[in-house]
């Protein structure tokens, strides 16, 4: 399965409305092949970051829309560094 991160640039996002936002989408996995696996955030600077684990770009496009918060960009992920231990996506 493919691996995708976007950069959203949300400016003057607070902690709660970051948890809020989060809280209120009922949905981490729009459909059964897409998952939202991690949500970062720079509350100082209005920077996230999502990551998501998708079949397809669009099925994560879909769930950027949803939480309505727009992407700056989205890359697809080729290799990932954990604690010393490599993914190839």
């Amino acid at each position: 399965m493919a691996r995708f991160m976007a950069i959203h640039n949300v400016p003057g996002i607070t902690e709660e409305q970051f948890k809020e936002k989060l809280q209120g989408v009922a949905k981490w996995r729009p459909d059964r092949r897409t998952t939202i696996l991690k949500v970062y955030a720079d509350i100082d600077n209005g920077k996230i970051v999502s990551e998501c684990e998708a079949a397809e770009q669009q099925h994560f496009e879909d769930w950027i829309k949803m939480v309505g918060w727009e992407a700056e960009s989205i890359h697809s992920i080729d290799l990932v560094c954990q604690v010393g231990n490599f993914w190839n996506f």
